[in-house]
Protein backbone atom coordinates (compact mmCIF):
# COMPACT_ATOMS: atom_id res chain seq x y z
CA UNK A 1 0.00 0.00 0.00
CA UNK A 2 1.22 3.67 -0.59
CA UNK A 3 2.57 5.76 2.25
CA UNK A 4 -0.72 7.91 0.61
CA UNK A 5 -3.51 6.08 -0.06
CA UNK A 6 -6.96 6.80 -1.08
CA UNK A 7 -10.44 5.57 -0.73
CA UNK A 8 -13.57 6.41 -2.71
CA UNK A 9 -17.16 6.72 -0.60
CA UNK A 10 -19.95 7.46 -2.70
CA UNK A 11 -22.98 8.27 0.00
CA UNK A 12 -26.55 7.94 -0.11
CA UNK A 13 -26.88 4.90 -2.70
CA UNK A 14 -30.57 4.05 -2.68
CA UNK A 15 -33.21 3.03 -5.16
CA UNK A 16 -34.24 6.53 -6.38
CA UNK A 17 -30.75 8.20 -6.76
CA UNK A 18 -29.55 9.72 -10.29
CA UNK A 19 -29.14 6.93 -12.18
CA UNK A 20 -27.46 8.50 -15.20
CA UNK A 21 -24.48 10.19 -13.58
CA UNK A 22 -24.42 6.69 -11.28
CA UNK A 23 -23.92 4.35 -14.20
CA UNK A 24 -20.88 7.31 -15.93
CA UNK A 25 -19.26 6.88 -12.41
CA UNK A 26 -19.50 3.10 -12.70
CA UNK A 27 -18.13 2.58 -15.80
CA UNK A 28 -15.16 4.80 -14.52
CA UNK A 29 -14.91 2.60 -11.25
CA UNK A 30 -14.66 -0.27 -13.50
CA UNK A 31 -11.83 0.93 -16.16
CA UNK A 32 -9.72 1.75 -12.93
CA UNK A 33 -10.42 -1.32 -11.14
CA UNK A 34 -11.22 1.21 -8.00
CA UNK A 35 -13.32 -0.68 -5.17
CA UNK A 36 -14.91 1.91 -3.44
CA UNK A 37 -17.51 2.05 -0.53
CA UNK A 38 -20.91 2.33 -1.10
CA UNK A 39 -23.57 3.83 1.70
CA UNK A 40 -26.65 2.46 0.90
CA UNK A 41 -29.69 3.84 2.50
CA UNK A 42 -31.83 0.43 3.63
CA UNK A 43 -35.50 2.53 3.37
CA UNK A 44 -34.98 6.02 2.12
CA UNK A 45 -37.30 8.49 3.15
CA UNK A 46 -36.06 11.61 2.40
CA UNK A 47 -37.09 13.19 -0.16
CA UNK A 48 -34.05 14.87 -1.05
CA UNK A 49 -32.90 11.45 -2.44
CA UNK A 50 -35.43 10.77 -4.57
CA UNK A 51 -34.59 11.83 -8.10
CA UNK A 52 -35.26 9.48 -10.52
CA UNK A 53 -38.23 6.37 -10.40
CA UNK A 54 -37.13 3.46 -8.30
CA UNK A 55 -35.07 0.64 -9.67
CA UNK A 56 -36.86 -2.34 -9.57
CA UNK A 57 -33.27 -4.61 -10.15
CA UNK A 58 -31.83 -1.91 -7.04
CA UNK A 59 -30.87 -4.98 -4.78
CA UNK A 60 -29.62 -6.71 -7.78
CA UNK A 61 -27.08 -4.47 -8.43
CA UNK A 62 -25.96 -4.23 -4.25
CA UNK A 63 -25.44 -7.86 -4.56
CA UNK A 64 -23.39 -7.41 -7.78
CA UNK A 65 -21.33 -4.55 -6.57
CA UNK A 66 -20.90 -6.40 -3.02
CA UNK A 67 -19.37 -9.38 -5.69
CA UNK A 68 -16.92 -6.99 -7.29
CA UNK A 69 -15.63 -6.57 -3.86
CA UNK A 70 -16.99 -2.82 -3.24
CA UNK A 71 -17.70 -2.09 0.33
CA UNK A 72 -21.46 -1.47 1.15
CA UNK A 73 -22.01 -0.17 4.03
CA UNK A 74 -24.97 0.47 5.92
CA UNK A 75 -26.23 4.32 5.75
CA UNK A 76 -28.15 4.71 8.45
CA UNK A 77 -32.01 3.38 8.03
CA UNK A 78 -34.04 5.81 6.56
CA UNK A 79 -31.98 8.95 6.32
CA UNK A 80 -34.46 10.95 8.28
CA UNK A 81 -32.99 13.60 10.89
CA UNK A 82 -34.52 13.50 14.09
CA UNK A 83 -32.69 16.18 16.02
CA UNK A 84 -29.90 19.06 15.84
CA UNK A 85 -27.52 16.55 18.14
CA UNK A 86 -23.70 16.99 16.26
CA UNK A 87 -22.76 13.58 17.51
CA UNK A 88 -19.42 12.84 18.37
CA UNK A 89 -18.13 14.12 14.91
CA UNK A 90 -19.21 17.71 15.68
CA UNK A 91 -19.46 18.02 11.61
CA UNK A 92 -22.81 19.09 11.03
CA UNK A 93 -26.12 20.17 13.11
CA UNK A 94 -28.62 17.19 12.64
CA UNK A 95 -29.03 13.50 13.13
CA UNK A 96 -30.70 10.09 12.87
CA UNK A 97 -29.40 8.43 15.47
CA UNK A 98 -27.25 11.11 17.75
CA UNK A 99 -28.90 11.83 20.91
CA UNK A 100 -31.94 9.02 20.66
CA UNK A 101 -32.23 6.31 23.45
CA UNK A 102 -29.64 2.98 23.03
CA UNK A 103 -32.77 0.82 22.83
CA UNK A 104 -33.90 2.97 19.72
CA UNK A 105 -31.02 3.59 17.78
CA UNK A 106 -30.64 -0.85 18.28
CA UNK A 107 -33.88 -1.32 16.81
CA UNK A 108 -33.39 1.49 14.26
CA UNK A 109 -30.35 -0.48 13.17
CA UNK A 110 -31.80 -3.86 13.66
CA UNK A 111 -34.72 -2.56 10.48
CA UNK A 112 -31.95 -1.40 8.41
CA UNK A 113 -29.89 -5.17 8.74
CA UNK A 114 -33.15 -6.69 8.05
CA UNK A 115 -33.56 -5.41 4.84
CA UNK A 116 -30.37 -5.78 4.16
CA UNK A 117 -30.13 -9.55 4.94
CA UNK A 118 -33.88 -9.53 3.04
CA UNK A 119 -32.51 -8.87 0.09
CA UNK A 120 -29.41 -11.17 0.46
CA UNK A 121 -26.91 -8.24 1.21
CA UNK A 122 -24.15 -7.91 3.90
CA UNK A 123 -23.63 -5.03 5.95
CA UNK A 124 -19.79 -4.40 6.04
CA UNK A 125 -19.87 -1.17 7.83
CA UNK A 126 -21.89 1.70 8.81
CA UNK A 127 -21.40 5.22 7.54
CA UNK A 128 -23.64 7.39 9.53
CA UNK A 129 -25.60 10.43 7.69
CA UNK A 130 -23.99 13.41 8.03
CA UNK A 131 -21.25 11.76 10.07
CA UNK A 132 -23.70 12.01 13.39
CA UNK A 133 -23.46 9.69 15.65
CA UNK A 134 -23.00 8.92 19.39
CA UNK A 135 -21.74 6.71 21.87
CA UNK A 136 -24.64 4.60 21.90
CA UNK A 137 -24.70 3.99 18.09
CA UNK A 138 -21.16 3.03 18.90
CA UNK A 139 -22.77 0.41 21.53
CA UNK A 140 -25.28 -0.52 18.77
CA UNK A 141 -23.08 -1.39 16.00
CA UNK A 142 -20.57 -3.23 18.74
CA UNK A 143 -23.64 -5.49 19.60
CA UNK A 144 -24.98 -6.37 15.97
CA UNK A 145 -21.37 -7.43 14.97
CA UNK A 146 -21.00 -4.24 12.48
CA UNK A 147 -17.45 -3.88 13.42
CA UNK A 148 -16.48 -1.23 10.31
CA UNK A 149 -17.27 2.17 10.65
CA UNK A 150 -16.51 4.49 8.00
CA UNK A 151 -15.80 8.23 9.60
CA UNK A 152 -13.00 10.43 11.57
CA UNK A 153 -10.70 13.26 10.89
CA UNK A 154 -7.32 11.43 11.67
CA UNK A 155 -4.95 10.17 8.86
CA UNK A 156 -4.81 6.46 10.05
CA UNK A 157 -7.11 3.61 10.23
CA UNK A 158 -7.33 2.37 13.89
CA UNK A 159 -9.35 -0.15 15.95
CA UNK A 160 -10.98 0.63 19.54
CA UNK A 161 -11.22 -0.68 22.66
CA UNK A 162 -14.64 -2.42 21.53
CA UNK A 163 -13.08 -3.88 18.55
CA UNK A 164 -14.18 -1.07 16.18
CA UNK A 165 -12.62 -0.74 13.07
CA UNK A 166 -12.61 2.91 12.15
CA UNK A 167 -11.35 3.43 8.57
CA UNK A 168 -10.97 7.71 8.96
CA UNK A 169 -13.11 9.88 6.37
CA UNK A 170 -11.60 13.66 5.76
CA UNK A 171 -11.64 14.73 2.65
CA UNK A 172 -14.60 15.54 0.08
CA UNK A 173 -12.73 15.93 -3.31
CA UNK A 174 -9.62 14.55 -4.23
CA UNK A 175 -6.42 16.51 -2.74
CA UNK A 176 -2.59 15.83 -2.63
CA UNK A 177 -1.79 14.42 1.32
CA UNK A 178 1.50 13.66 3.14
CA UNK A 179 1.25 9.91 4.23
CA UNK A 180 -1.83 8.47 5.50
CA UNK A 181 -5.26 6.43 4.43
CA UNK A 182 -7.54 9.35 2.94
CA UNK A 183 -11.05 8.85 2.29
CA UNK A 184 -13.23 10.95 -0.22
CA UNK A 185 -16.43 11.23 0.52
CA UNK A 186 -18.65 12.25 -2.72
CA UNK A 187 -22.62 12.98 -3.56
CA UNK A 188 -23.08 12.12 -7.17
CA UNK A 189 -26.82 13.22 -7.25
CA UNK A 190 -26.96 16.71 -8.40
CA UNK A 191 -23.84 16.57 -10.20
CA UNK A 192 -23.50 18.80 -13.28
CA UNK A 193 -21.65 17.32 -16.30
CA UNK A 194 -18.73 19.30 -15.26
CA UNK A 195 -18.26 17.32 -12.05
CA UNK A 196 -18.39 14.10 -13.75
CA UNK A 197 -15.94 14.93 -16.20
CA UNK A 198 -13.93 16.89 -12.86
CA UNK A 199 -13.92 13.08 -11.56
CA UNK A 200 -13.16 11.11 -14.41
CA UNK A 201 -9.84 13.28 -15.01
CA UNK A 202 -8.98 13.19 -11.07
CA UNK A 203 -9.68 9.27 -10.50
CA UNK A 204 -7.59 8.80 -13.49
CA UNK A 205 -4.87 10.58 -11.60
CA UNK A 206 -5.27 9.42 -8.34
CA UNK A 207 -5.99 5.44 -9.90
CA UNK A 208 -2.19 4.17 -8.75
CA UNK A 209 -2.86 5.23 -5.78
CA UNK A 210 -6.03 4.33 -4.46
CA UNK A 211 -7.16 0.90 -1.91
CA UNK A 212 -10.00 -0.29 -0.90
CA UNK A 213 -11.30 -1.57 2.89
CA UNK A 214 -10.07 -5.12 1.96
CA UNK A 215 -6.72 -3.82 2.10
CA UNK A 216 -6.72 -1.22 5.01
CA UNK A 217 -7.91 -3.60 6.91
CA UNK A 218 -5.76 -6.73 6.79
CA UNK A 219 -2.74 -3.76 6.68
CA UNK A 220 -4.06 -1.74 9.63
CA UNK A 221 -6.08 -4.55 11.86
CA UNK A 222 -4.77 -4.50 15.81
CA UNK A 223 -3.67 -0.50 15.77
CA UNK A 224 -4.44 1.75 18.10
CA UNK A 225 -5.34 5.17 18.13
CA UNK A 226 -2.42 7.16 19.23
CA UNK A 227 -2.07 10.83 20.70
CA UNK A 228 -1.10 11.77 17.35
CA UNK A 229 -4.08 10.23 15.40
CA UNK A 230 -5.84 12.83 17.97
CA UNK A 231 -4.05 16.09 17.53
CA UNK A 232 -4.21 15.38 13.81
CA UNK A 233 -7.88 15.06 13.90
CA UNK A 234 -8.05 18.27 16.13
CA UNK A 235 -6.45 20.44 13.89
CA UNK A 236 -8.11 19.10 10.96
CA UNK A 237 -11.59 19.59 12.25
CA UNK A 238 -10.98 22.92 13.54
CA UNK A 239 -9.05 24.30 11.22
CA UNK A 240 -11.06 23.14 7.76
CA UNK A 241 -14.29 22.78 9.59
CA UNK A 242 -14.33 26.12 11.69
CA UNK A 243 -11.74 28.82 11.07
CA UNK A 244 -11.64 28.68 7.23
CA UNK A 245 -15.64 28.75 6.73
CA UNK A 246 -15.62 31.24 9.16
CA UNK A 247 -13.20 33.48 7.38
CA UNK A 248 -14.89 32.61 4.59
CA UNK A 249 -18.74 33.61 5.47
CA UNK A 250 -16.62 36.69 6.70
CA UNK A 251 -15.06 37.34 3.59
CA UNK A 252 -18.29 37.49 1.72
CA UNK A 253 -19.71 39.69 3.82
CA UNK A 254 -17.46 42.31 3.34
CA UNK A 255 -16.61 42.17 -0.48
CA UNK A 256 -20.48 43.59 -1.42
CA UNK A 257 -19.74 46.33 1.20
CA UNK A 258 -16.95 47.07 -0.10
CA UNK A 259 -18.07 47.23 -3.56
CA UNK A 260 -20.78 49.06 -2.39
CA UNK A 261 -18.39 51.90 -1.22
Amino acid sequence: MAKNSYLLRFDDICPTMNWAVWEAIERELLLHDVRPILAVVPDNRDPGLMLDPPAADFWERVRRWQALGFTIAVHGYQHLYTNRDKGLMKLTPHSEFAGLPYETQLDMLRRALAIFAENGVRADGFVAPSHSFDRNTLKALAELKINVVSDGLWPWPHQDANGLFWVPQQLWRFSPKPAGVWTVCLHHNKWPDKTLQLFRSELAKYASRMTDVAAVKAAFAGRPQTLGDRISAFHNLMWYHRVLPALGALRRTLVPSRQGA
